[in-house]
């Protein structure tokens, strides 16, 4: 990828690049709620550690090389994509409960009784979701130690 799109496209989280004899330090701050990848590429190390303000600097470490450089790029992009998909999930979900609240508040029994759901609709979507798993960031590893 072209350096500056990187900069670009990460630039709410990307701290600092670092170079140290013929290692490159990509330093990232994440809130603490974000998961990572359960185990990183091959060849490239991931570091944590708690910053003052509650994120957490995630420091992805390889040797300078343009392979290496590139897959640490896409893997930060992955965890950018995933963490503000999975954020965006939980808001729309908690929204949803909340509608479904107030229409259980507003509605008598009867009218409560006779609610359907359309679920081979729901089913239909968990099939097309089951396909298209990304397993590249795992849920079970936050940010946090």
């Amino acid at each position: 990828m072209i350096y500056s799109e990187f900069i670009t496209s990460t630039s709410n989280y990307l701290k600092s690049v670092r170079i140290l004899k013929n290692y490159v330090t990509f330093d990232m701050s994440f809130p603490s709620s974000w998961l990572l990848p359960k185990k990183g590429p091959e060849n490239v190390e991931i570091l944590q550690n708690s910053d003052k303000d509650g994120s957490v600097i995630t420091s992805f470490v390889c040797e300078n090389s343009t392979s290496l450089i590139d897959l640490i790029e896409n893997t930060i992009k992955t965890v950018i994509k995933t963490n503000i998909e999975r954020e965006e999930k939980e808001r729309l979900f908690k929204n949803k409960v909340h509608e479904l609240k107030q229409i259980f508040e507003k509605e008598n029994l009867e009218n409560l009784k006779g609610l359907k759901f359309d679920l081979e609709e729901f089913e239909n979507l968990l099939t097309q979701s089951n396909d298209k798993v990304d397993t590249k960031v795992g849920e079970g590893d936050s940010t946090t130690k």
